[in-house]
């Protein structure tokens, strides 16, 4: 099919998530987390990846509580938001499905999730990779203390 983009599938908390695979640098093990000053354990954490910390933001507060918070996640997607090509986020994830065709999304607001559409007999959350990057960043910045935020630049 010319002009479509592959999407890589995969389940959080039981639910059906798809991302274009331009987005997904790769899918890695999760390793051992570790706390960031200043934010909550129940917000966020970093990983080893190759050296560089890479946040992981938990899920629960990726899609506003709409996902099962199952057990410790084995492996995350490295997540990159296209424009920089860089590794932003882990996502962590229950399972890899696989690869299928089909087009992205562009979310028009800042939900990560883009749109919702049939595959595979299932509803997809089909996620735009440079909003779910957004909400990471903003969910971590929103639970830092006011004097940190200042520091850092934001609010």
């Amino acid at each position: 099919m010319q002009g479509e983009e592959r999407l890589l599938t995969f389940e959080i908390g039981g639910l059906l998530f798809a991302m274009p695979i331009a987005g997904v640098l790769e899918v890695a093990e999760m390793g051992d987390s570790a706390c960031v000053p200043g934010v909550p354990p129940d917000v966020a954490s970093v990983i080893n990846y190759r050296g560089d910390a890479l946040p992981v933001v938990h899920r629960t507060r990726l899609f506003d509580g709409s996902v099962d918070s199952a057990g410790a996640s084995e492996h995350v997607l490295v997540v990159s938001d296209r424009a920089s090509g860089a590794a932003r986020l882990g996502l962590d994830i229950d399972r890899v499905l696989g690869l299928v065709d089909g087009a992205g999304a562009i979310s028009r607001d800042g939900d990560p999730v883009a749109e919702r559409r049939p595959l595979g007999g299932r509803v997809a959350h089909i996620l735009d990779p440079a909003r779910l990057v957004e909400r990471a960043r903003l969910t971590i910045e929103g639970s830092l203390p006011w004097s940190e935020r200042e520091t850092r630049g934001g609010g």
